[in-house]
C-alpha cells in the first residue's frame, strides 16, 4: 500500500480561518524556517484569500512567496488558484491572463498549482491545466466535495475521469466545507480510483462539524496519496485537521503515513505559538459537532467569519435559521456552488436578509454578476430581480491586455497597483519588551504609569510643558 504524505496549510488555511488571515508575511518566516527542513511533500503559501490579505496590508503577494521560497529549502511550493476571482476586476481568470499569472507564480518560486472551478467547467480548466504544465508547474484539478442526494459516487466517478482527462496531474478531492464523514469516504474513494486512471489522489478536508481528524485517518487508511494538514495552532475548527495529531495517531491505528520530521515540526509550532501569544491571535480549538454546515455548507474561513458576525449581532441562536437562508438563496439563485466567489456573497446576503432587510433589496456584487450570466446560463426563480439589475451584453468579451505583467498581475490580484516590495522583519520580544510595549501604547491616556516587580521597574511620566 502507498504511504500517505503530508501538505502543510497553515500559511495559508489554517491561519486564515483560525486568525482571518492576521498573520503578515513577516511574522511566519521563521515557521517557514522550520517547515522548509520538515520533509514535507509539499508547503501552500498562496491562495486567493491570503492574496486578499496581502493587499489589504499593503504586502506584496509575490515577494511573499519569493521569501517563502528561500526558506523552504528545496520543498515543493503550492499556491491555489481559482478560475473565478471573487475581487471583482476579473469575471473569469483565463487566456493570456491567466497564462501571465501561472508565469508569474513559477518565476517566484511555486512549483505547484491547484485549479479550481466551481463550476467545473472542464474546457476552461483544461486549458489552465496546459498553461500551467507549459509553465512547468505540477498541476492539481480539484474536484469539490458536494453532500447531497444529487451527486452520488458515480457523479463524482464521472468527473474525476474527466479531471483526469484534462491532463491533470493529480486530483484533489476539495472538502472545504468539512461535510465528509467516515461512513462515506469508503466508496466514494473507490469511485474515485476508478475514474483517476491510476493518477494520484489528494484530499483536503475541513473540521467544522468535529470529523475531520476522524475523516482523515480514514483517508489515510484507504490510502490517499496526499492529506492536507496544519499546525495545531491554526488547525481544527474550520481549519483542517492537526498535522501532529495525524502523526501520532496513524502509529496507533497502523496506518501507512509518511512521517515528517517531528522535531522541526515541533519548532514550527513553538514559534507560531509564539507569534500568536504575542500578537494576542485566538488559540484554536475543535469545534463541537453541528449539523449546521450540512445545511449551509459555507467554506471553511466563511464560516468562522459568519459565526463571528452572529455572536457580535447577539444571534448565535439563530444559526440554523441562517443556515436554511443560505439554502434558500441557493435555490433561488440556481444553485451556484458554495465555493468562492458565490460562498461568502451568499452568507452576507443571509445576514442581510436575517437582520431585516428586505429580500434581495440590495445583491451582493458576484451574485448581481451571477444572475447577469457573466459566468454563464442560469436557471433562476429570481426573474423580477434578474429583470432589475439587466443583462450584460457581452459577458465573454476579452479583456485589454495591459502595457506589463505587473499591472496585470494587479488586476488578477484585485488592485489598482501592486504594492512595492518591502523589508520584511519580525521581532519577538521577551516578556519585559512585551510589557513595555503595551505600557507605550496606553501611555498617552494617562500622566504616570508605573509597574514594579521583582528585578523590574518601569515608570513613565508625561514631562511637564
Amino acid at each position: 500500500m502507498n504511504m500517505t504524505t503530508l501538505v502543510d496549510v497553515s500559511l495559508t488555511d489554517g491561519q486564515t480561518s483560525a486568525w482571518n488571515g492576521a498573520a503578515d508575511t513577516a511574522m511566519l518566516l521563521g515557521t517557514m524556517n522550520s517547515l522548509g527542513h520538515a520533509r514535507l511533500a509539499a508547503i501552500e503559501v498562496l491562495s486567493p484569500a491570503v492574496i486578499a490579505q496581502c493587499i489589504k496590508r499593503d504586502e506584496n503577494p509575490l515577494q511573499r512567496v519569493d521569501a517563502m521560497r528561500e526558506r523552504a529549502n528545496g520543498t515543493p511550493l503550492r499556491a491555489t488558484v481559482n478560475l473565478l476571482p471573487a475581487h471583482g476586476y476579473l469575471d473569469v481568470l483565463a487566456g493570456e491572463t491567466l497564462d501571465t499569472w501561472l508565469r508569474l507564480l513559477a518565476k517566484s518560486g511555486i512549483s505547484e498549482v491547484v485549479l479550481i472551478d466551481p463550476l467545473l467547467d472542464l474546457s476552461r480548466l483544461g486549458d489552465a491545466v496546459q498553461k500551467a504544465q507549459a509553465n512547468g508547474l505540477t498541476t492539481i484539478a480539484a474536484l469539490p466535495y458536494v453532500d447531497d442526494h444529487e451527486h452520488p459516487n458515480a457523479w463524482f466517478a464521472a468527473c474525476a475521469e474527466r479531471l483526469a482527462q484534462t491532463g491533470a496531474q493529480r486530483i484533489m478531492l476539495r472538502d472545504e466545507a468539512g461535510l465528509l464523514h467516515v461512513d462515506r469516504l469508503p466508496d466514494l474513494l473507490s469511485a474515485l480510483r476508478s475514474g483517476v486512471n491510476g493518477k494520484p489522489l489528494d484530499l483536503h478536508t475541513r473540521c467544522h462539524t468535529g470529523l475531520g481528524p476522524q475523516v482523515a485517518l480514514e483517508a489515510i487508511r484507504l490510502g490517499v496519496d496526499r492529506l492536507d494538514a496544519a499546525l495545531p495552532a491554526v488547525a481544527n475548527g474550520a481549519s483542517v485537521p492537526s498535522m501532529p495529531l495525524l502523526i501520532r495517531s496513524a502509529p496507533l491505528l497502523e496506518l501507512p503515513l509518511q512521517s515528517p520530521d517531528q522535531d522541526r515540526l515541533k519548532e514550527a509550532q513553538t514559534q507560531l505559538a509564539a507569534v500568536a501569544d504575542q500578537e494576542g491571535f485566538a488559540e484554536s480549538v475543535p469545534w463541537a459537532f453541528d449539523l449546521s454546515p450540512y445545511e449551509h455548507q459555507l467554506p471553511g474561513e466563511i464560516a468562522a467569519q459568519t459565526l463571528h458576525a452572529l455572536r457580535e449581532r447577539g444571534r448565535l441562536a439563530d444559526l440554523f435559521e441562517f443556515s436554511h437562508e443560505c439554502t434558500r438563496i441557493r435555490q433561488e439563485l440556481g444553485n451556484p456552488p458554495m465555493l468562492q466567489p458565490f460562498a461568502s456573497a451568499i452568507a452576507r446576503q443571509a445576514l442581510e436578509h436575517l437582520d431585516g432587510t428586505p429580500r434581495f433589496a440590495t445583491l451582493q456584487p458576484a451574485l448581481r454578476r451571477w444572475l447577469q450570466g457573466c459566468y454563464g446560463p442560469i436557471d433562476t426563480s429570481l426573474i423580477s430581480v434578474q429583470q432589475r439589475i439587466g443583462a450584460v451584453a457581452n459577458p465573454d468579451r476579452p479583456i485589454h491586455r495591459p502595457a506589463s505583467d505587473e499591472v496585470l498581475a494587479a488586476r488578477i490580484c484585485g488592485c489598482p497597483a501592486l504594492p512595492p516590495v518591502q523589508k520584511l522583519h519580525y521581532e519577538m520580544r521577551t516578556p519585559e519588551q512585551a510589557l513595555t510595549h503595551g505600557l507605550l501604547q496606553r501611555w498617552p491616556d494617562y500622566t504616570v504609569l508605573s509597574v514594579t516587580g521583582p528585578g523590574l521597574s518601569i515608570h513613565l511620566e508625561h514631562s511637564k510643558g
